[in-house]
């Protein structure tokens, strides 16, 4: 099996990790999704290995033995990412048993080198509880501690315990989102189990702001900004708030595809649509990025102009806001002006440079500002289709003392 879809590289550094690692005592197994890929007949991209042993004490007998480099480390976690040759790059992780506390999704570990069926039974779903031997003595074996490989024959999603989705209510998203990208279907009980979760969410409860990051972005940013409706539909953004903004959802995914909202930064934009505006500060917990806050930002003190502007008007306005914000700026109410903007000025871009207008002469950096605007002023009504024309149309600027 794990022949027939990792590379023979990948086989050769398997086979040497086992061979050294058992050497020293400790046993080594392929775990998770890549377990599940290649049983769906798929090249796995991710590859964690389980180790029951130290990982950390591991390292530098990894070290001595294979050209490789350490990318990180997490002691407290005994957990280790290594890049190997050829672009290798493997997560290894102690096997540990968790315990959960009160804040919802964050587990503690509680004993690190347990068996491998302690550390499975913490997984989320049985599908990727599966593991694969990469030991000497039953190197390629199947591991199948909760009937994981009948469920991935028959296509099918099933929490290892009924307690799961209340341990980690995210992994109510991570079901939404296995279930569209695999096409599986959720096994009746974990949809009651689900259910009865929702139905009864305590909103006073402390669920890990970052993990729902993760499994958001997880969610809309794999091109499948169709299922945004289902999400809706089956109260799956009953995991973050128990009220969302009233929209068309249709019209949510159009404005996705007419303005190529998916090459940015999706997943923020569905986060602001299922936060009313009052709530969020709760996404400011999420730990975003610059850009993700001005989305943010943007959308909460945006004002959108009525009446008609001219194209540099609108331009000049506009062009400091992010397309995620317009995008929902234009989905809660039309704008002729931010059509406008998306549809024909928002990809309008000069060309030239600062050191452009040094080589032309340009005394004082002061003049740029003035400069650059009587460029794209041109630009936008199509008078510059290249950089040799603003270069053109600056000198002549420039000739006419005219800045």
């Amino acid at each position: 099996m794990i022949e027939s879809f990792f590379d023979l590289q990948s086989v050769k550094l398997f086979r040497g990790l086992s061979k050294v690692i058992n050497a020293h005592g400790a046993n080594i197994f392929l775990v998770g999704g890549a377990v599940r890929d290649l049983l769906l007949g798929k090249t796995p991209t991710d590859v964690d290995i389980a180790v029951i042993g130290d990982v950390i004490s591991l390292i530098p007998i990894i070290r001595d033995n294979f050209f490789c480099k350490v990318i990180k480390t997490q002691p407290e976690l005994k957990t280790a990412r290594i890049d190997f040759e050829n672009h290798i790059c493997i997560d290894f992780a102690s096997t540990r048993r968790e315990l959960y506390g009160e804040k919802k999704g964050i587990p503690v570990p509680s004993h690190f080198g347990c068996s491998l069926k302690d550390d499975v039974l913490r997984r989320d779903f049985t599908v990727n509880a599966l593991a694969i031997s990469l030991n000497s003595y039953n190197f390629g074996q199947l591991i199948d501690f909760v009937g994981g490989q009948k469920d991935l024959e028959n296509k099918v999603l099933r929490v290892l315990h009924d307690n799961s989705f209340n341990d980690d209510p995210t992994r109510i998203i991570r079901a939404f989102k296995f279930a569209h990208r695999l096409g599986f279907k959720i096994e009746e009980h974990t949809q009651e189990l689900q259910d009865k979760y929702l139905q009864n969410k305590n909103y006073n409860e402390v669920v890990s702001p970052m993990r729902i990051k993760k499994e958001m972005y997880d969610v809309f940013s794999i091109k499948y900004v169709e299922i945004i409706k289902d999400f809706v539909d089956k109260g799956i953004y009953k995991v973050m708030t128990d009220k969302i903004n009233d929209i068309d959802l249709y019209k949510a995914k159009q404005i996705i595809y007419d303005y190529n909202i998916t090459e940015n930064i999706p997943y923020i934009y569905f986060m602001s649509l299922f936060f009313r505006e009052e709530n969020f500060p709760i996404i400011r917990q999420f730990n975003l990025t610059k850009q993700e806050v001005k989305v943010i930002h943007d959308v909460k003190f945006a004002t959108a102009l009525e009446g008609k502007l001219s194209d540099i008007d609108i331009y000049r306005i506009y062009s400091s806001r992010t397309k995620e914000s317009l995008a929902i700026e234009l989905l809660l109410k039309e704008n002729a002006n931010i059509k406008r903007y998306l549809e024909k000025l928002a990809d309008v871009k000069i060309e030239i440079a600062g050191e452009d207008l040094f080589m032309l002469g340009v005394p004082e950096s002061s003049m740029f500002s003035t400069i650059f605007d009587k460029v794209m002023e041109e630009k936008i009504k199509g008078n510059l289709p290249d950089k040799s024309s603003e270069l053109r149309f600056v000198r002549q600027l420039l000739l006419n003392h005219e800045v």
